[in-house]
């Protein structure tokens, strides 16, 4: 039927197919159902499915592809969507992150594992207090605090804000989820001044604008982190905190924000003292040559885009402080709960620095909000603050929260220097549209520095 002129044109059943592609037939089915390679004629009443060799190129690009790490998503995409060198080559970048991480992950794992059998040969088999590294989800929360004079009525101070808190969700109707935690705002315990911060992870959406106000217990959202974690031994006062902090220094981790007591129990109605506790401490692991910040050092900064934006105003809730533990992660933790009450325009999110000559040096203001109008009056706890006209320099941030710093400081040290143009100073601003992924690998944010 077909001369050997015109090879490329011959039908092979999926079968042949398969042995000259060395790929199973189950996987050409599972790549036709994914609408990536698909048979160029199906016999309607045998069902044969048939190929030919023209498609052979399009199955060793997806093959390739696909030993690269990418899914079957991300392939499908790229070849036929038609993607740029410059975007092939900013997805591969960020591939090659994701799979330093994978690679720092299962190497920590080893020194992990390493590091417990030296602890099974100086203790025997087991220790007292077994450290789990673990990820924590982002959650709403119902909050409460209160202070008992002494640790003896620490307990009885704890139980009242769990029955506090618990009242206050069933009057408004909120479903708690459990399970309850506190926040330790320091990391030693005083006896003559006891500090409690409980909460109860909540249902978001039972929760409406009306529920989320200020009062004895408010409510907001915790942000996605990984902890470090063991069971506690003995009373609340014996916390293993030096055992905890010898195991993230060792193992290569820093803390990296507020510890937590959690009560594990079966419901949010059981009483506290009833409870096992477990001790939970954020932690972070930057690779010593993190990707990121290899390619910024290897690539001049440079603005994505210079643009000129009319004065307009944010209205959302402020900072004030160096944000030494992630304070602007809670605000905005605090602030999402409530963005129904904000008469926004557009997409985006807004972050507005102001750095005043008059604050004590490392500290600032950050506003978190979103454009609305000029007339819009902003609701209890929050305020409304004016963008000036401006020109910017916009540059991209990609990745983490942890190399923002890094981008902040080559604008102000390498490209300003460089490109001759002079802040305006006194503000900057970090917009968040679509692209932003909460500091994900492939997350995007942008810093707008007004120039003159």
């Amino acid at each position: 039927m077909h001369t050997d002129g015109h090879q490329e044109d011959q039908l092979f059943k999926i079968g042949d197919f398969s042995r000259i592609a060395h790929v199973s037939v189950k996987t050409l089915r599972h790549y036709a159902q994914e609408g990536l390679l698909e048979p160029v004629w199906i016999d309607r009443y045998s069902g044969y499915r048939y190929y030919t060799l023209d498609q052979l190129t399009y199955l060793n690009r997806v093959l390739a592809l696909k030993d690269l790490g990418f899914t079957l998503d991300q392939i499908k995409h790229l070849l036929k969507s038609g993607v740029s060198a410059d975007e092939l080559r900013g997805m591969l970048r960020l591939k090659k992150v994701e799979l330093k991480q994978h690679v720092l992950e299962e190497q920590q794992r080893l020194t992990r594992i390493e590091k417990r059998l030296e602890q099974i040969e100086t203790e025997g088999i087991t220790s007292g207090n077994v450290v789990l590294l673990k990820p924590i989800q982002s959650c709403l929360t119902a909050w409460a605090n209160s202070r008992a004079a002494t640790i003896e009525q620490a307990e009885d101070a704890r139980e009242g804000l769990r029955q506090l808190i618990h009242a206050w969700c069933l009057e408004r109707r909120i479903r708690m989820l459990g399970p309850w935690f506190s926040l330790l705002k320091e990391s030693r315990f005083d006896e003559n001044k006891v500090e409690f911060h409980l909460g109860v992870q909540v249902e978001g959406g039972s929760v409406t604008k009306e529920k989320a106000g200020t009062g004895p217990v408010r409510l907001s959202r915790l942000g996605e982190i990984q902890i470090a974690a063991c069971l506690l031994g003995g009373a609340i006062g014996q916390v293993p905190y030096a055992e905890l902090l010898d195991w993230i220094e060792i193992n290569g981790y820093r803390t990296c924000g507020e510890t937590r007591l959690v009560y594990l129990g079966e419901t949010p109605e059981t009483p506290l003292a009833e409870r096992v506790v477990e001790i939970q401490v954020p932690v972070h692991c930057e690779p010593a040559d993190s990707e990121e910040l290899t390619y910024q050092k290897e690539h001049k900064m440079e603005p994505v885009k210079f643009e000129t934006l009319p004065a307009f105003k944010v209205m959302g809730m402020k900072y004030r402080g160096k944000n030494e533990n992630s304070e602007i992660s809670e605000l905005w933790g605090e602030l999402n709960p409530r963005c129904p009450e904000i008469p926004s325009i557009g997409e985006c999110a807004y972050g507005v620095c102001t750095m005043a000559s008059s604050m004590p040096e490392g500290v600032f203001e950050y506003v978190a909000g979103f454009k609305v109008a000029a007339d819009a009056v902003a609701p209890e706890g929050m305020l409304v603050v004016e963008v000036p006209e401006n020109k910017y320099a916009v540059f991209e941030h990609r990745g983490s929260k942890e190399t923002l710093m890094n981008t902040y400081h080559l604008i102000a040290n390498e490209w300003f220097p460089r490109s001759g143009m002079k802040p305006t100073g006194g503000y900057d601003m970090e917009v968040y549209d679509e692209k932003f992924k909460n500091f994900e690998p492939d997350s995007i944010m942008y810093i707008y520095e007004p120039i003159k």
